[in-house]
Parts: structure tokens; sequence; C-alpha cells
């Protein structure tokens, strides 16, 4: 007996793997959204505090301002990056959980056939018996 929701089980299977796909690339975009910030970090860290004259102090003021900017763009991203891994998380717990729904389904389905299969063969064989045992007792 095959299981009825097999084609849906197929599917939430498919979806569930997706969604996993999805997570995955999430988190890599956040993981490398988070290594900018902090490489942005480092650069800021690493300009030189030594001022020699008017133009080097212009050059630095502006090095670190548009430093800052960019930090600040970058960590706009990762939060953005960290907030679709955690909707991609969300929608692959999602799928997981309706997936193991009808695995569980399937399961009970597969020991409900298994058993209605043995019971079969039981009420064959009990038939069996009982037209031997007849028959053994009109021959003697």
């Amino acid at each position: 007996m095959t299981f009825p929701l097999a084609g849906l089980l197929r599917v939430r299977d498919a979806q569930e793997r997706v969604a996993a796909e999805q997570l995955s690339r999430t988190t890599s975009a956040r993981l490398q959204a988070e290594a900018a910030e902090q490489s942005a970090v480092v650069s800021l860290s690493e300009i030189s505090a030594q001022v020699d004259d008017a133009q080097t102090m212009l050059a630095m003021a502006a090095a670190r301002a548009a430093g800052r900017s960019a930090l600040s763009d970058l960590q706009t991203l990762a939060e953005m990056r960290r907030a679709e891994e955690a909707e991609a998380k969300a929608s692959h717990v999602e799928a997981r959980r309706e997936l193991k729904g009808l695995e569980r389904l399937e399961g009970a389905h597969r020991v409900d056939s298994i058993r209605a299969e043995q019971h079969a063969e039981q009420v064959a064989l009990d038939e069996i018996a009982v037209v031997r045992s007849l028959r053994e007792e009109r021959s003697a």
C-alpha cells in the first residue's frame, strides 16, 4: 500500500532543501559583510595619527570621514544580512517542521501497512490450518 501523501512529501522535501540552500547563502553573505565591516574597522585604526602639515591633516580627516561613512554603510549591510539570515533560518525551521510531520505520518502509515499485511497473512494461514484440520477430521 503506497503512502497517499507521497507526492506532498517529495514537495516538502524539495522545499526543505531549497530553504537549507537559502539559509546557507544568507549565512555566507552575512559572514562576508561582517568580514568587510571588520576590515573597515582595522583600516580606520591603521590611519596614522602623525600630522606633519595642513595638507596631511586635511587628507587624514577626509580619509577618516570616508572610512567612517564606509564603515557605517558596512554596518548597515551587516545588519541587513543578519536579518535576512534570521528570516531564512525561520523559513528553514518551518520547512523542516513540515517535512518532519509528513515523515512521521509516512512512518505511521508504513507501520499500519505492515500490520495489515501481517494480519491478512495470519488470517490466510489460520484459514489454511482450519481447512486442513477439517480435511483430516473427515478422512479419519
